[in-house]
């Protein structure tokens, strides 16, 4: 009689079907951009005072484990929060994915840039499976983070790869991680470094839970679909349909860069008022109101007094109010004006709304949570209008070319020097030409320690 398959023997079959020479050369591009913009963040974030602290409890990168050390450099990448995301599965892959990889590589030696691919395309897989499955209704009704929920094990996939498990001790690195997972989302309103330090927890979880399945330590079997299993404990509403049949699909691809430093939700309003200023000439000083109107998530994200990094990343007439008094949001920005009154005072203009369409069309497709209508007054009495359903930077509309060096230029030119930020860019565009990665990561993680 056959053994009926789990959810986790059909999960480990995707898993194994993805290897180097059967990536798309595209999927094999998209992973060099998401590595480059990864690293590219962390550097933004280790100006962070939160970085250093953590960095000193850690003691990451030369004095810690691979645990601890990819829990510093996966939180310091979450800070400016201007990293990837996926907006099917919520959250953000990429810190916890990238960190986990780069600090394995780096520690164990010996790993080429294709097998450093390899890994990080399998461990996208696996969390925008679990994403998928149980988001939105973990996230909107649970209060569940995907970036660690999630993101434990995408990261022991990647740990799993690069050391060479046997299936056996894939499916117990995926079902061990799976079912210590952790990461709440009440940061979201109450703010706090939590809302940071859960992407680092998911890479120290993912890389732990694989050190234990590397020797004969596993998980339960129906860890997914069982009754006390991680779907039922975290999802009201799950994809029962994809939870049953997993299946490649490159999700990798689906995954998003952004260009402002605050939460996914906003991004949509961001571009909207952007699209208006830019096309229409106009200056903060010009700006007499501007309404928001969307679902239900987009109206829960107003602060008109927030008090830390994560409550301003996360408040609509804040972000709306440096972009446009400083034309861009940026981590620095976000924090410079914390405690500026008058800008305060102006992002009492920016109000936000429900939409009924926008409301409806949000049921419709869950994952058109931030889709936004705008409309900016300016004070001589002319109404501007916009619609943004999906910002730039999703699949629909992808940021143009050039646009990840550019931040990657940016970002790692600010923190160590132009000529090796080209440098770095060089080598990962190269990157699947690499028989030991480790030379380049002893140099990119002594930068990492320096950064000041």
């Amino acid at each position: 009689m056959e053994t009926k398959k789990t959810s986790l023997d059909k999960l480990v079959d995707v898993v194994e079907k993805i290897n180097y020479d059967a990536i798309p050369a595209a999927t094999v591009q998209k992973a060099k951009e998401v590595i480059a913009d990864f690293i590219a963040v962390a550097f933004k974030g280790s100006a962070n005072p939160m970085s250093k602290r953590l960095k000193e409890v850690t003691k990451a990168p030369f004095e810690s484990n691979e645990e601890d050390t990819a829990l510093w450099i996966g939180s310091t990448a979450r800070m400016p929060d201007i990293d990837d995301g996926h907006r099917f599965a919520m959250a953000h892959p990429g810190v916890a994915i990238n960190s986990t990889a780069l600090v394995t590589a780096w520690k164990r030696g010996g790993i080429s840039g294709k097998k450093l691919i390899e890994a990080v395309v399998r461990a996208y897989e696996v969390y925008c499976w679990e994403g998928r499955v149980i988001n939105p209704s973990a996230y909107l009704k649970r209060g569940v983070d995907a970036t660690s929920i999630c993101g434990g094990a995408a990261a022991a996939t990647a740990v799993a790869d690069l050391l060479g498990f046997d299936r056996t001790q894939l499916s117990d690195a995926i079902s061990l991680a799976a079912s210590l997972a952790g990461g709440l989302n009440q940061s979201a309103i109450d703010g706090s470094a939590q809302k940071f330090t859960v992407a680092g927890w998911g890479a120290k979880t993912g890389i732990a839970c694989a050190r234990m399945a590397e020797n004969a330590l596993g998980g339960p079997c129906g860890v997914y679909e069982g009754r006390l299993g991680y779907v039922n404990a975290y999802s009201p509403d799950p994809n029962t349909e994809l939870l049953n049949n997993p299946r490649l699909t490159w999700d990798i691809n689906s995954a998003y860069m952004k260009r402002y430093a605050c939460v996914r939700r906003i991004h949509a309003t961001l571009d909207a008022v952007s699209d208006i200023v830019r096309k229409e000439g106009l200056k903060a000083s010009d700006v007499k109101a501007v309404r928001v109107f969307g679902s239900e998530f987009l109206c829960a994200a107003v602060n008109y007094a927030p008090k830390d990094d994560a409550q301003t990343q996360t408040s609509v007439p804040y972000t709306v109010a440096v972009l446009l008094n400083d034309g861009r949001v940026e981590d620095e920005l976000l924090q410079k004006h914390l405690h500026d009154e008058a800008l305060l005072a102006y992002a009492k203009r920016i109000t936000v709304a429900l939409d009924a369409e926008i409301v409806a069309m949000a049921e419709k497709d869950k994952s058109l949570w931030g889709a936004a209508k705008v409309e900016v007054e300016t004070v001589d009495g002319r109404v501007f209008k916009a619609t943004q359903i999906t910002p730039y930077g999703d699949p629909e509309l992808p940021l143009p070319a050039g646009a990840v060096e550019e931040k990657f230029m940016a970002y790692v030119g600010e923190a160590c020097g132009k000529e090796y930020a080209a440098k770095l860019w060089n080598t990962l565009s190269r990157l699947e030409t690499l028989e030991d990665t480790r030379p380049y990561l002893q140099e990119l993680f002594t930068k990492f320690a320096h950064c000041e």
